[in-house]
């Protein structure tokens, strides 16, 4: 099944590297027959469109999830800067639940919106012109109720040799439709460690093929801009001297605190995605614009098997908010020096 073949091998070049979804479905046609296709879909009846919506994956929980959700999260970190810099110890207790627990980096436990108050406000008659800063490295939830932001927080005080540092991770809870932190914990923090933001990804630097289809995608990770950034480029044999090709680049976002990556492919398409990581696994929420203004979406989500081999899918796709089914695992393995 050639035809089959070549979907299958154009989905993970394009789908994986976070590019327009609708290639999937039609890798070779031209742009009047991928509009044709999405009238065509657009016209099925509501029973056909039932059986073809996809099954909810829970790779995709964190995508039906309201963004003012997540909105509302960061504005809680943008309210605890504000109030700490302000020395309001009453501003940052009213951010907790009335039954949360802070324990900080060496141990010690706070237990009650009262107790958490009060250990800010000792805090600030020793040092009035502390400041603080915070870097939000991922938030992500658990349910329509509960989430987890872990990030870095940096202490200013008054003299340089006595500034401190931290890992720290909150739970938040949405209790009567308001966001509050209800547990907090401070790890110690580690000079530098913050600056290798793509150490996690390092592992995907070099060159890659789909298993058992030789010659038919190949895939080059490498560093580039002082190891800033990670350069992603493939190429799919799609046969008869046909080739379909594009690019990616991974890097640090530091307004959203995240990792995020750029898309761009020979035809003119392009898009953009945000990484988060889940256990081992990442998931990866992508979007994308074909260059006859057709708008895709979809949750890809990636999981290492080894250092040389990981698998793809792609889950609640979607190509002008029509659905797609999702994509079988495909396994990715690394190419063999010399190969």
């Amino acid at each position: 099944m050639p035809g089959l073949r070549n979907r299958l091998v154009a989905g993970v070049a394009v789908l994986m590297l976070g590019a327009v979804v609708a290639s999937t479905t039609q890798p070779a046609v031209s742009d009047d027959n991928a509009q044709k296709t999405v009238a065509n879909q657009k016209t099925t009846t509501a029973a056909e469109a039932a059986a073809a919506k996809p099954a909810p994956s829970p790779f995709a929980a964190e995508a039906l999830l309201a963004p003012a959700d997540e909105k509302a999260i960061r504005a809680t970190a943008d309210d605890f800067v504000k109030a700490f810099n302000a020395a309001d110890a009453k501003a940052i207790g009213a951010l907790w639940a009335t039954d949360a627990q802070y324990t900080d980096e060496s141990g010690e436990s706070f237990h009650g919106r009262a107790a958490i108050e009060k250990e800010y406000t000792d805090l600030f008659k020793q040092n009035r012109s502390a400041t603080v800063s915070v870097t939000i490295e991922s938030i992500r939830f658990f349910g329509p109720d509960i989430a987890v932001e872990k990030g870095i927080a940096k202490v200013k005080l008054s003299s340089p040799e006595a500034h401190m540092g931290s890992r720290y991770t909150v739970v938040h809870a949405k209790r009567d439709g308001k966001w509050v932190m209800v547990v907090g914990r401070d790890a110690p923090y580690v000079p530098g460690l913050e600056k290798d933001y793509l150490k996690d990804l390092e592992w995907l630097v070099g060159d890659w093929v789909m298993e058992g289809k030789e010659g038919g995608l190949r895939i080059k990770f490498e560093w580039m801009a002082q190891r800033n950034f990670i350069k992603n480029t493939f190429v799919v044999n799609k046969g008869e001297g046909t080739e379909l090709t594009g690019g990616q680049i991974i890097g640090w976002n530091p307004k959203l605190g995240r990792i995020v990556s750029w898309h761009f492919d020979a035809q003119g398409g392009f898009g953009n995605d945000v990484w988060n990581k889940d256990g081992s696994k990442w998931v990866i929420e992508a979007t994308g614009v074909f260059r006859n203004g057709s708008e895709s979406a979809a949750v890809n989500v990636l999981t290492p098997i080894d250092a040389d081999a990981f698998t793809w899918q792609s889950a609640n796709r979607t190509l002008d908010g029509v659905s797609l089914p999702a994509t079988p695992p495909v396994k990715i393995v690394r190419v063999k020096p010399g190969k």
